[in-house]
């Protein structure tokens, strides 16, 4: 009686399972056919026993991201452009070339946190509750322009698909977290 008990709940057990995976296949092609965002997030920087705040807003189509900081207002206005590994930092209508993205920043992390969301390969699949809202939970891996592993896990809506937080994780340290303000995807077709 025992054997069959424990049967019938790793039935159960794995039907859950394959509900959560369906779920993260259909977050990851719905990902992966966006054609415009924008988002607004609350992004803090973990650095070395120090967190820097910002309020940030980016406009992500597949060809290049622009990242403006809205806060604080020391940095207000000042903005980012990534077009595949080059960067261009904006400030006040001048603009200069910034080099290649290496690493993971607070100009980088949407784009980056759209495009593990898409193609990372998924860790971990789970249920939480952020802010009082039922959420899936993705840990994503992803890997630097430097080959260095982020992992990046990411709370979603069960609904539509919206991310509420995501953490940036590397070498088992968070180094970077998102709180969603605000959210508008445009998929591709319509």
């Amino acid at each position: 009686m025992k054997r069959v008990w424990a049967m019938i709940l790793g039935v159960v057990f794995l039907c859950g399972c394959g509900s959560r995976q369906e779920q993260a296949e259909k977050i990851q092609r719905y990902y992966g056919g966006l054609e415009k965002v924008t988002m607004e997030a609350e992004a803090v920087a973990h650095l070395g026993g120090e967190n820097r705040s910002f309020t940030i807003r980016c406009l992500w189509e597949p060809e290049g991201a622009t990242t403006t900081i809205l806060a604080p207002e020391e940095l207000e206005g000042l903005s980012a452009t990534v077009a595949g590994e080059e960067w261009l930092v904006n400030w006040d209508g001048a603009a200069l070339a910034a080099g290649r993205q290496r690493e993971l920043s607070p100009a980088a992390c949407i784009p980056w946190m759209l495009h593990a969301a898409a193609e990372g390969y998924l860790m971990e699949i789970g249920r939480e509750l952020i802010d009082g809202m039922e959420c899936l939970r993705l840990a994503l891996d992803t890997t630097a322009m430097d080959g260095e592993k982020i992992l990046c896990t990411i709370w979603f809506t069960k609904d539509d698909f919206v991310p509420c937080y995501i953490e940036f994780s590397s070498g088992g340290a968070v180094v970077l977290t998102l709180r969603t303000l605000s959210f508008e995807a445009d998929e591709k077709g319509e």
